[in-house]
């Protein structure tokens, strides 16, 4: 099995995390499983909007490249899961996202779930992005750090003090924000491997600290799984992802060029 992990982050911008982050999806992957790790060449803040637009074609590009050297998922390890609705659209095989994956396990774990973000406008955008997508049922709180600037988290990896005052930053955030939470989920995947670096997988109260990143290979590797018992059926050709018929397809390629759709058989 070979999974296609597509962080957006430029990994030579976010000091220690693309090691820990390697580490992480070395400890969660099968031992049969591959997975192959990628960045992008621009992704610090991909919260902003205009920065997550132009994210989204570095996304579909690389999609395209897992399509062609035959992986048998791709993953998006961004919390707005940038690019998801059309990579589906395009991919033959399945295609997740570190954000609504990560929802969705906490469902598994609690009736309610608290999102940990680094800042105000990054939650805004996130509670935003949850209403639109029907994910906030269970939202029982959002816990805001002081972030402005993402890329400075990176300092935690490697700085053992600013490490330590993160880490008291978010108990004390949670504590304030998230007591009718029953499940924690670092909205990010810094967040996530700043807590998998600390060791942090249960606040005081109880509740426990979902670790997304694993969680996002655990849940590729059952999705290649069932479609293969599935007859190679994942994602739904109906509607919402349904790709566009050979005729126009056709016209398509004509007009956006022959590598928009690659080619696959449905």
């Amino acid at each position: 099995m070979r999974i296609w992990y597509q962080s957006l982050g430029r990994l030579d911008a976010w000091g220690g995390y693309p090691a820990h982050l390697g580490a992480m999806i070395e400890r969660a992957r099968s031992a049969t499983t591959e997975i192959v790790v990628n960045g992008t060449k621009r992704g610090i803040a991909e919260y902003h909007a205009a920065l997550a637009h132009e994210a989204k074609g570095d996304v579909l590009h690389t999609l395209r490249r897992a399509v062609a050297e035959g992986a048998d998922a791709f993953v998006i390890g961004n919390f707005f899961d940038i690019g998801l609705g059309e990579a589906r659209e395009i991919a033959p095989f399945p295609v997740l996202g570190l954000g609504e994956t990560s929802i969705s396990l906490s469902h598994f774990m609690g009736q309610s779930y608290g999102l940990i973000c680094p800042n105000a406008k990054y939650a805004a955008r996130l509670e935003k992005r949850l209403r639109a997508d029907r994910l906030d049922a269970r939202l029982a709180g959002v816990a805001v750090l002081d972030m402005p600037r993402l890329t400075t988290m990176g300092d935690a990896f490697d700085d053992a003090d600013a490490h330590a005052r993160l880490l008291q930053a978010i108990e004390q955030a949670v504590e304030r924000d998230l007591g009718a939470a029953e499940v924690v989920v670092p909205a990010g995947g810094v967040v996530m491997a700043l807590m998998d670096k600390a060791g942090v997988t249960r606040f005081g109260n109880g509740a426990p600290v979902l670790n997304g990143i694993a969680g996002l290979v655990a849940m590729a590797e059952a999705s290649v799984g069932l479609a293969r018992l599935q007859g190679g059926t994942f994602t739904s050709r109906h509607l919402s992802h349904a790709r566009p018929d050979p005729q126009e397809r056709t016209r398509i390629a004509e007009l956006y060029g022959p590598d928009i759709y690659p080619h696959w058989t449905p």
